[in-house]
């Protein structure tokens, strides 16, 4: 039957793109790439981004959760970090497939060293921004340090996060960071690599690029590294085309009436597919054989209506740019910007019931969400 998506509405994947990113990145790092994975790599499909980043020669990633770490071993080997809290009910389970945890304790180290298991884990220190790890103090120091003694346990990093704030404040969590390593390593003897910066610090900070960085979005396509090319776009095709009366509203509620006519294309995805509601009733639009069509109405969960009466010949089938892919469409950025939201947000946020579909130039390489 070949491979083809089980729905029209699909997020195309630009390998090609992705490709062009890694390149940059890697030139403004200078340093190693750990890629955050994350939030399934941002929406773009955590297991394919894996594999294809591993083509491009990374060979660290990070994720969130246990759960994500688990969907990416499963597929395949690799070297897979645990930003995020992992509770002590679940640390041998981490352990035992493999992944690298974050841990914020002596006691969990203890935990897994206790049990028998070999376990490589990263250190994560609270240098200011006050969401997860050890305070730069005393008593924290002598837990950070005996977790280097523990039978089965490879300290594998020691790491942060900049709140990111302005300069001045990001100099002084670096500060505290670092002095805390200069103590630490002292006192263990022993020297393990050390990373800030994400993505945005990379650019900005380039003293604080240390042993690692920590892209996410710069490979997705948007930050402040030179070049970098959208890797995700959002597409789908016309469900049918019908006449409205004038003077009636379209969809829920019957909103956003007429004084005339209008031809209204609907559209098979909805605000469960990951569009924000908000864009309804002509605050946000779709393109149509090139030109704008405003969303008419209430956006569905599953469906919506486009008005595409000004523009000619629009049938079944007719190709939709959603989000990104044509100079007229609209942007995560500008998405995020319009309603109040996070960019990041916006593109993780594009539903796992899309299929996603993998391009290399011209030829598909992957389909998730498939015959």
């Amino acid at each position: 039957m070949g491979v083809k998506p089980l729905r029209t509405t699909r997020a195309v994947v630009d390998l090609g793109a992705l490709e062009n990113n890694v390149r940059r990145v890697r030139a403004q790092a200078e340093t190693e790439i750990m890629a955050v994975i994350k939030a399934d790599a941002y929406g773009h499909g955590a297991c394919a981004m894996k594999d294809a980043l591993q083509e491009l020669g990374v060979g660290r990633f990070a994720v969130a959760a246990l759960n994500e770490a688990f969907e990416l071993l499963r597929q395949g080997p690799g070297r897979v970090m645990i930003l995020g809290y992992t509770p002590d009910s679940l640390l041998s389970e981490a352990a035992d497939m493999g992944a690298e945890l974050t841990v914020c304790s002596l006691h969990q180290a203890e935990l897994l060293s206790g049990a028998g298991r070999r376990a490589r884990v990263h250190i994560k220190v609270d240098s200011g921004m006050h969401r997860l790890g050890f305070s730069p103090d005393e008593d924290s120091l002598a837990q950070a340090a005996g977790i280097f003694a523990l039978p089965g346990i490879e300290v594998g990093s020691v790491y942060t996060h900049l709140a990111l704030k302005d300069r001045e404040s990001d100099e002084r969590q670096f500060a505290v960071f670092s002095e805390f390593c200069s103590r630490l390593f002292e006192r263990t003897g022993r020297s393990v690599p050390r990373h800030v910066c994400d993505g945005l610090g990379m650019c900005r900070y380039p003293h604080m690029r240390l042993d690692m960085v920590r892209p996410g979005g710069a490979l997705y396509g948007f930050g402040e590294v030179s070049g970098l090319r959208p890797v995700m776009t959002l597409r789908s095709q016309v469900a049918c085309v019908h006449t409205v009366p004038a003077g009636e509203g379209v969809g829920y509620d019957l909103l956003d009436p007429a004084p005339h006519a209008r031809r209204i294309a609907t559209l098979p995805f909805g605000y469960s597919d990951g569009v924000p509601r908000s864009l309804s009733c002509g605050a946000g639009h779709v393109v149509i054989r090139g030109q704008k069509a405003p969303f008419a109405g209430l956006l569905c969960m599953d469906m919506c209506m486009a008005d595409v009466t000004g523009i000619g010949g629009v049938r079944e089938g007719d190709e939709v740019f959603v989000i990104g892919g044509h100079e007229n469409a609209m942007t995560f950025p500008g998405i995020a910007a319009q309603c109040g939201l996070n960019r990041n947000g916006v593109q993780s946020g594009i539903a796992r019931r899309v299929p996603r579909v993998y391009m290399k130039g011209n030829e598909v390489w992957r389909v998730r969400g498939l015959v």
